[in-house]
């Protein structure tokens, strides 16, 4: 080996030490990182060589090795492990652990934005690891999407502590300029050259999680000056998370960790870990953000307006409710697990799995005779009047005129079409004869919220001209299909779900994940999985409680997202959600995405919406 090794000279093949070097796997400013096998113990590594102009500072070199040392004795499941520091003839490097898997700059590659769940799983695994450095009195300088690692056991690891705070002491000028982090993440004080602590971390962690749940860096420009001076100068971004659809609870958690003033943000992890156990309810006083704030409450849907009987999904007659009504605050805490093998391994089959033969024909599209169709108008209960009441809107829509009431079987279905007609009738005969009655609930509001769901969003596709999959009916009149699936498995603790939802002016999905581990969009996805739904449907109900994890160019998704928004706007049915997205139906994300997918490119932004919004406030409950 010769005695000056250089950079240049690892290549595969090359022994670093009782390293044999692999190939080159990452490119840094710090150095390179390559994966290498160590033969003695028969294992991978990663060796981190640093660059030429930091190996060849003698002050800097010794800075490294006594932090590296440090690090190496942390000894935290959530920081990867230093083995060994070596020098190698001008060669300065470290190994540590090769861990196979990704890490966050993959998830922002591949447009994974976080949800509340995965946001907590960082972040709570973060917490752990930069509590254990800074007891250690280790700063890591550099927090960024890049320098967290998932491995093979969903854990979460921080590597690549930054010796930044070393650097400037000893090095030139241009090291200085890269030595205080990375642009989109880097706080003011590293940036003004101000005494650093464990709230720099907390600051570049607070903009780390910003980008991965908004799928923005908390501020962007043409240059690295632009992005510098917006940490400087400009506000906590409330905008784009709002855009974003992040909770408020989280916004205030983030503006507080991203404050420009260290003595604003979180004092230390201890603080941070316990806002993050209260996010729901976590509010930064001293920095207020400005409305819109939480979701709104719920106007009173037109029909079912007892808020006792939870607006008529209670069903009437049931006295014992009223005495499990006081221990709503003490329903037993479930598992997801746990309730994903409570409906994957009954003795019998649920009731609401009786719904599958029609969610499947309707998803087998066939033309329907006449005839048939005009034979069950007399046979199904509840058919007739729904269908004469649609084609009242139709035929007259943002008036409400009675005028179907004398038409002929044959001209309501011609009015409505015929396909829409089979959609109606299939979904009537399901509720009617392959449904059984709920003993604890009535669920006519709900399916008066999703079949109105599943007939405006066809009308929307028609509107806009959009490119049909064939599964809008179905999308919308089962988007809710999970409340049903939870209902069924755990009765008293589905109630006192959507009890306190209403009570306590909270989320649905909120309740229903701290109560089971999951939510209905979730669980209702599964459902449909296990009997071997359309993979598309399947995705579309999963992701309408999600709003944030839908691309723009997801038109069935972010149609039903608007859909199901603009039905609880307008106050058709009851869905068990007391809660509102505070935008109305025409400011949201999901609406202006339909919208930009359209096929019908002459109708401008504004005369959809109002066209939409008058004449719908008269669509009948059909139901």
């Amino acid at each position: 080996m010769p005695s000056s090794l250089q950079l240049a000279d690892l290549v595969e093949g090359t022994r670093l030490g009782h390293y044999v070097i692999s190939e080159r796997i990452a490119q840094g400013g710090m150095g390179t990182v390559f994966r290498a096998t160590e033969p003695a113990l028969e294992r991978y590594v990663a060796i981190k060589v640093l660059r030429p102009e930091y190996a060849s500072n003698p002050n800097y070199v010794q800075y490294f090795q006594e932090e590296a040392r440090a690090v190496a004795a942390l000894r935290h499941p959530n920081i990867v492990p230093i083995f060994y520091i070596g020098q190698e003839g001008d060669v300065v490097f470290f190994s540590m652990a090769y861990i196979e898997g990704e890490t966050f700059d993959d998830y922002i590659e591949s447009k994974r934005w976080f949800d509340v769940e995965h946001a907590k799983w960082f972040l709570s695994h973060a917490i752990a690891a930069l509590h254990s450095a800074h007891k250690a009195n280790i700063v890591h300088l550099d927090i960024k999407p890049a320098n967290f690692l998932i491995d093979r056991g969903n854990n979460i690891m921080l590597t690549d502590f930054g010796l930044a705070e070393k650097i400037v002491k000893d090095v030139g000028e241009n090291a200085q300029r890269e030595a205080f982090g990375t642009p989109a993440y880097v706080s003011p004080e590293q940036i003004t050259r101000s005494p650093t602590d464990q709230r720099t971390d907390i600051y570049s962690l607070g903009a780390t999680l910003f980008h991965l749940m908004t799928g923005h860096p908390p501020f962007s420009g043409a240059t690295v000056e632009d992005i510098v001076w917006a940490h400087l100068e400009k506000p906590f971004p409330v905008e784009v998370a709002q855009e974003a659809n992040v909770p408020i609870g989280w916004i205030h958690l983030l503006k507080k960790m991203m404050e420009r003033s260290p003595d604003d943000r979180f004092a230390d992890y201890r603080e941070l870990r316990t806002a993050l156990e209260n996010v729901n309810s976590f509010r930064y006083e001293t920095g207020p953000i400005e409305a819109p704030l939480p979701p709104k409450p719920l106007s009173k849907p037109r029909t079912g307006q007892n808020p006792q009987m939870l607006h008529g999904l209670r069903a009437m007659g049931k006295a014992n409710w009223d005495v499990l009504e006081a221990k709503v605050n003490n329903v037993i805490r479930l598992g997801r697990k746990q309730v994903i093998d409570a409906m994957e391994h009954r003795a019998e089959p649920l009731k609401v799995d009786g719904l599958v033969p029609t969610i499947r024909d309707l998803c087998r599209p066939t033309e329907e005779e006449p005839e048939a169709l005009e034979e069950t108008l007399e046979r199904v209960p509840g058919f007739d009047p729904a269908l004469r009441a649609l084609a009242d809107f139709m035929m007259n829509p943002g008036e409400g005129d009675e005028r179907a009431a004398n038409l002929k079987p044959m001209e309501v279905l011609e009015t409505v079409g015929l396909e829409r007609s089979r959609n109606l009738a299939l979904t009537f005969f399901a509720l009617n004869f392959e449904l059984p009655k709920h003993p604890n609930f009535d669920w006519t509001p709900l399916w008066r919220h999703q079949l109105a769901a599943g007939v405006v969003i066809d009308f929307l596709y028609d509107a806009l001209n959009l490119r049909r999959s064939g599964y809008e009916f179905i999308a919308g009149t089962f988007h809710d299909i999970g409340k049903l699936v939870l209902a069924e498995l755990y009765p008293f603790a589905y109630f006192t779900t959507m009890n306190r939802s209403m009570q306590e002016e909270l989320a649905l999905v909120e309740c229903e994940r701290e109560i089971f581990g999951i939510d209905h969009a979730e669980i209702g996805a599964l459902w449909m999985k296990r009997h071997e739904l359309p993979a598309l449907l399947v995705d579309a109900v999963a992701v309408h409680e999600r709003p944030e994890r839908v691309h723009r160019r997801s038109v069935l998704n972010n149609a039903l997202i608007s859909t199901n928004h603009l039905v609880k706007q307008i106050g058709i049915g009851y869905s068990g959600n007391s809660l509102l997205d505070p935008r109305p139906w025409e400011e949201l994300p999901s609406t202006k995405n339909m919208f930009e997918a359209r096929g019908n490119r002459e109708y401008d932004y504004e005369s959809f919406t109002n066209d939409i919004l008058d004449q719908f406030q008269s669509f009948p409950d059909l139901v």
